[in-house]
């Protein structure tokens, strides 16, 4: 009973080292940020913003369902809509098919010399669909060559692989890391970034490491003045990000994988909490041959010092989710906005009807 009650005790201190504290500050540096008013009508919404996900499960599958279920862990439905099918899927033939977000992801290269190619075709159908509806929309890898291409830009070969790949110190302790971008202020990227880290000088360019999985890119942007670049590779200069206003939102593209970041370092935390949890279970049941009391102690402190050190997110990981953040935040935005000029409407055709007595 004494070894329940003190373990208790100690696991009821514990859930305040992982509580954050609630300060009342909104923040207003990012303009897709969501302050509290919009986070409660989504909580108590009965339904869900959703995103059209082009999906090849044998093309690009793995990554995409990464992208996806960070997409779901942020509350948004997915409907994954393959290329063979595009718009004549159920989805878009059916009565209440709005939807808030469009994603592209990564897969194998751009047939840029065939234009019957069916993924490409629906790539494009979607990325003139983002532009005409003003629906957000992010590709990733190939995705963000889609919008290139269906933007009129040129996509073509690294000029210098070994260049663009083989510098980047943080692949030795992670070879999920293997390339560096550089954002520099002035777009919805960097807004999102600094919203993420605060603390960060608003004048200066912001670094991290990222995924690259691609020898194709998308080379100039010059030809295009709408088309603005937001992220530029460390070592070679190449784009590694873009983003197209199409009115309140935005086109965003990502020559590099953030989801790859996420699932990386969300693979190690794991981890590290379960061999922390083991630790302690191996304790507890020492501690019958020990002074509980002193040992349940000892264990604990060990073991919650370890969880915490594996539930810090590193700036790498930070600025991935932060990029898809970008993302996420404007597809609830569009949802919120959708939902108060359906309210709006259905108001106004119902003060229509009422009888008129004067």
């Amino acid at each position: 009973m004494f070894l329940r009650n003190h373990f208790s005790a100690l696991l009821s201190a514990a859930s305040s080292l992982f509580s954050t504290p609630d300060t009342g500050e909104e923040k207003q540096d990012f303009r897709f940020a969501l302050n509290k008013t919009e986070k409660k009508q989504l909580r108590d919404s009965k339904s869900k913003p959703k995103v059209v996900a082009l999906y090849d499960e044998n093309d690009g599958a793995s990554n995409a369902d990464r992208a996806i279920q960070h997409f779901e862990n942020e509350g948004i439905e997915v409907v994954k809509v393959p290329p063979s099918e595009g718009f004549n899927h159920s989805f878009f033939t059916k009565g209440n098919n709005h939807f808030n977000g469009i994603y592209l992801p990564g897969g194998s290269d751009i047939p840029v010399h065939d234009d019957n190619d069916p993924r490409s075709k629906f790539e494009g159908q979607l990325v003139e669909k983002a532009r005409s509806d003003d629906i957000p929309l992010l590709g990733i890898c190939r995705g963000e060559q889609a919008i290139g291409y269906h933007s009129g830009l040129e996509v073509r070969d690294l000029s210098d692989y070994d260049q663009h790949y083989y510098h980047n110190e943080t692949a030795k302790k992670n070879p999920d890391l293997n390339n560096t971008v550089v954002v520099d202020q002035g777009s919805q990227l960097y807004d999102a970034l600094q919203h993420e880290f605060k603390s960060g000088k608003k004048d200066k360019p912001i670094e991290y490491s990222v995924s690259c999985l691609h020898h194709q890119h998308v080379p100039d942007t010059s030809s295009k003045k709408n088309i603005g670049v937001t992220a530029r590779n460390k070592f070679d200069g190449t784009i590694e990000a873009i983003e197209i206003p199409t009115g309140n939102y935005y086109t965003i593209g990502l020559q590099h994988h953030p989801e790859v970041v996420i699932d990386s370092f969300e693979s190690k935390r794991n981890a590290k909490i379960a061999e922390a949890q083991n630790e302690l279970n191996e304790s507890l049941l020492e501690a019958h041959f020990i002074d509980p009391e002193i040992h349940i102690g000892m264990a604990y402190s060990r073991a919650m010092s370890k969880r915490h050190a594996a539930c810090k997110k590193s700036k790498d990981e930070r600025a991935a989710r932060a990029e898809l953040g970008l993302f996420t935040s404007q597809v609830k935005k569009q949802f919120l906005e959708q939902n108060e000029s359906a309210k709006k409407n259905d108001s106004n055709q119902r003060q229509g009807f009422l009888p008129r007595f004067w």
